[in-house]
């Protein structure tokens, strides 16, 4: 028998399991939502239009269609309607939106989530292998160890002097605070200003990441990543004004990861 059998009988058995829960559903309709809304937003006041050029200037008809396309699929996918079909479309129009027109982290994490979203009803062919009324569990694997990599990565990236020396908390914070007039606690404004306090922060957001991705590739606790999740991204919106990013994040975390089954209660003598 060859040595590759068993490896291929696994992975098949792994791309035949089913998933009687409804996280991922869940999960589709609040991301999707999400980023509907961002669309939505985007659309109106022309973001990433601004974004890609600095000076005013024309729309590009071909950015409105793309975006159009956007909030028609999201919509879908949040409605759970064609769910293979929307969930490809929606990979793709944000593809084409991070490769040809603004090239963000954001987009390519959102098109890989889209894509993996398309197969949460069985893929193309539901028929194939619907068995039973479950959907396949892979998905939410692959959900899992996506958000899970993403928090190791970016922990390990700011494993650096440029990070970690508190300067950029400084700015940011600073930045809004000034420019914006960010309402931080007064008690809270005055420890940004210290570069020594924005640097145990940095250290303590960096180790936070990494603890919340190996939480998650782990498989939890449950409540572990649940706390870590809302800690990081509530300081992470609170310091950088930016918003729909960590919501999809933080509803991955909370959505996807597998809660601890009550134990039975032992039988009464």
């Amino acid at each position: 028998m060859s040595a590759a059998t068993p490896a291929l009988d696994r992975f098949e058995r792994w791309l035949d399991a089913r998933d009687d829960g409804h996280a991922v559903a869940m999960f589709r309709r609040v991301f999707a939502t999400i980023w509907v809304v961002y669309d939505v937003v985007d659309l109106g006041w022309g973001m990433t239009e601004r974004s890609r050029v600095w000076f005013p200037h024309d729309r590009d008809p071909r950015l409105v269609a793309l975006q159009v396309v956007l909030v028609a699929s999201g919509a879908a996918l949040a409605l759970g309607r064609y769910v293979w079909v929307s969930g490809i479309i929606a990979a793709a129009a944000r593809a084409t939106e991070a490769f040809a027109f603004f090239s963000l982290n954001d987009f390519f994490f959102a098109s890989v989530v889209y894509l993996l979203l398309a197969h949460a009803e069985g893929g193309p062919f539901p028929g194939d292998n619907a068995r039973s009324a479950s959907r396949p569990r892979w998905v939410k694997g692959a959900l899992i160890v996506q958000f899970g990599w993403i928090y190791v990565a970016t922990g390990v990236l700011k494993l650096n002097p440029d990070w970690l020396d508190g300067g950029q908390i400084f700015v940011r914070t600073q930045y809004l605070s000034i420019s914006h007039g960010w309402p931080y606690p007064e008690a809270l404004s005055r420890a940004f200003t210290s570069l020594a306090f924005d640097a145990k922060l940095s250290e303590v957001g960096a180790a936070s990441e990494i603890a919340l991705g190996v939480t998650m590739l782990a498989r939890g606790p449950y409540w572990l990543a649940a706390a870590l999740a809302i800690g990081i991204h509530a300081f992470g919106a609170l310091i950088t004004n930016v918003w729909f990013f960590p919501v999809s994040m933080a509803a991955g975390v909370l959505l996807l990861m597998p809660r601890a089954k009550a134990r039975p209660a032992p039988p009464r003598g």
